[in-house]
Formats: C-alpha cells, structure tokens, sequence
C-alpha cells in the first residue's frame, strides 16, 4: 500500500489522536510497549548499552519522579510505523531551574521513511502532548536526522562542542576485528596498551596521594544534594542532580549502573561517577556515564577516574567511552589521561523563548553521557 502523506490536513479526533492521510498519529498508552520494543528491536540496530524492553520503556514514561514522560506512534492501521519519545527533567538555566525534557527515541519504519511521519509526530506531540507544557526540550540527533530537526522542526544546534573520548585499556580484541589480521594485533596491541597506560600513571602523579577516598554505593546518598548545591554555582546551564532524579535515572532504571562517591577523611561529599558496561560488536566496553566534583576538583575526579579504569579491567574491558564539553576542566584532564577525542555530539535545542536565549548565549555548560538517553 502506498501512502503520500503531506504536511496539512491534520484533523483532530476526541481522543486526542490526529488522523493525517490514512495515518494515525497518537500518545502512546502503557499497553502499547511491548509492541514499541518490538518495533525498535525488528527494524533498528540493537543498542547493547541500553535496553528497548518494554520494563524500560515503563521506567523511562510511567515512573519519572518529575512529569510522566510520552511516547508519540504513528500507525497505518494496526500497523507501527514510527516512534518518538519525550523524557521530562529539570534543568538549571541561569538563575532558574525550569521544566526541560529530552526528545528521543525517533524512529521511522524503514518502508514509511522520506514520507513526512518523522515530522509530524513532532507536530502532533507539540499539538496534543507534553511539548507545549516544557520550558527547554533538547535532543542529540544522530547525523542523519539532524537536517530534520534544523529544516524541518524549528529546532538549533545550541553553541556548545560536546565531544566523545575513548580510551584503550585492551585493544587486541578490536584490533582483530579492525585489522583483520590476528597477527598484526597481536604485534600491535601491547604497543597501544602500554603507551595508554603509560600516559594514565603520568597524568595521575599527586591525585593518589590525595586525601580523596572512593566508595561503591547502591544508590545515592542524601548529602548528594549538597554537593548539587555547590557545584551547581559553577554553571549556567546543567541537568539538575538531586538524589530523587539521580535514583530514577541510575538505580531505577532496568540497565545495570555502578555508583562511586568520593569523600574526604571527613565523611563530606566531594563527587560522585557512574559507570556501566555494554558489548557495542560483542565487545567488553566501558562508559562512564556521569560525573560531578565540588568545585571541579581535579584531584577528586582523577581518583574517581582512576577507581572506574581499576574496575573496567579487572572486567576486562576493551575500551572506555565517555563525553565532555570540550574545554571544560574534566575534558582537559581526559585528555590527560590518555583519552582520545572521537567525534561531536551535537545537541539541538527547541526554539521556543528559552530555546532563543540559550542558543544566543555564551553559557557554561555541563553535559554528560548520561545527560542522554542513549545509554
């Protein structure tokens, strides 16, 4: 069957779905996630560092402690053919910590794409859902549908250079599968594994004598909001890191997190990372997910740092992944240690009065892996 969709004519029904066509554009209701984790899995390259599971999809919609999240559908009939999803949280922008939320989960079932369904499940979330209720949205669109977003949806790119780095602790196993000569990666391996770990102990001399001590916790502990608190101070625009957002986000969530905490002699809180580990081509990878230090401590984020690399290889992983804003003192100190820059992540912003002000201000940002709900 084929269907020419069009921008106009969107007719809204009681039930507050918009017909356009011969197709369907609605909220998604609780029954319908094991049909949205099918759809993700059959038609979309598996993400092995995050789950599609329907018991994710309720987490991420149904059991947010700031607003319930959305998924937006799109069907021809009884068929699927496009998702999208909206996940509130606060945002301190400024003085002000306001109703921000993250668009993501975009997908478009390969028969049905170039044909406007992307777009207007946009429309139609903005129309009838929690879109014109949120202060800032951001997303971070993959290459391909970062055109749509700018062309299409009214959405910038915010004046930002959020970057992903990468690390080798033990690159025989990617070697072999990049090289396709076992030989060659066996030649090669110990050279890359030795100068990344030597460069590590270098960039680490002073941290490890500190008075820093690192503890692996199930779950946050109640003086994290004191350490949002201050920390906070030192940006203008970051995700708002209490102990009942950072709890849904990491010790909630169906996904596995580790949790570290770092502490003076004292018992007083100084950061926090998190960290967990998934199999991008079966491969053993670590990602740390998130972090914040009082006072961007440089020495409180290298023994985090050093404590997350000591747990990644004793679970032999191959590689660590994780994201900075470039510039920013934790960037630096990646760097440092022998993180390797990868590659951008852009991140758009909605348009809106606040959108406006963001995209036209030089603002000090902290973002994060975890800041998205890629992982």
């Amino acid at each position: 069957m084929v269907i020419t969709i069009s921008p106009a004519n969107y007719i809204p029904t009681a039930q507050g779905e918009i017909m356009s066509e011969g197709l369907t554009f609605r909220r998604a209701k609780k029954e319908d996630l094991p049909r949205i984790s099918e759809f993700r899995k059959a038609f979309f390259e598996y993400n092995p560092s995050r789950s599609c599971e329907p018991e994710y999809y309720e987490w991420k919609c149904y059991k947010n402690p700031i607003l319930p999240g959305e998924m937006w559908l799109a069907e021809d009939g009884n068929t699927l053919v496009g998702i999208k999803s909206m996940t509130p949280k606060r945002i301190k922008i400024l003085a002000a910590v306001v109703d921000g939320a993250e668009t993501g989960d975009t997908f478009t079932h390969p028969d049905y794409q170039r044909r406007g369904i992307f777009t207007r499940l946009f429309k139609a979330a903005k129309e009838c859902g929690l879109d014109a209720r949120i202060d800032f949205i951001y997303g971070l669109p993959n290459e391909i549908s970062l055109l749509g977003y700018e062309r299409k949806l009214d959405y910038a790119q915010v004046p930002i250079k959020l970057h992903t780095l990468v690390k080798p602790l033990k690159s025989k196993q990617v070697l072999k599968i990049k090289l396709r000569s076992p030989l060659l990666a066996v030649v090669l391996s110990p050279v890359i594994d030795a100068g990344s770990q030597a460069i590590f102990r270098i960039g680490m001399r002073g941290a490890a004598k500190s008075d820093v001590l690192i503890y692996t916790e199930p779950a946050f502990p109640e003086d994290i909001d004191t350490l949002w608190e201050q920390a906070s101070k030192n940006y203008n625009v970051m995700l708002m890191r209490t102990k009942d957002y950072l709890d849904w986000r990491y010790v909630t969530n169906p996904d596995t997190y580790s949790i570290l905490i770092a502490r003076n002699r004292d018992g007083a809180i100084l950061g926090y990372m998190v960290i967990k580990i998934g199999f991008p081509d079966n491969i053993p990878t670590g990602f740390i997910c998130d972090f914040l230090t009082i006072q961007d401590d440089p020495n409180v984020f290298k023994k985090l740092l050093s404590t997350a690399l000591q747990d990644f290889c004793h679970r032999k992983v191959s590689f660590v992944f994780t994201r900075a804003v470039k510039g920013s003192l934790y960037y630096r100190i990646l760097l440092w240690l022998g993180f390797l820059p990868r590659s951008r992540a852009p991140i758009v912003c909605y348009r809106n009065e606040l959108g406006n002000q963001v995209l036209g201000g030089h603002y000090k940002w902290h973002f994060t892996m975890g800041d998205s709900d890629s992982i």
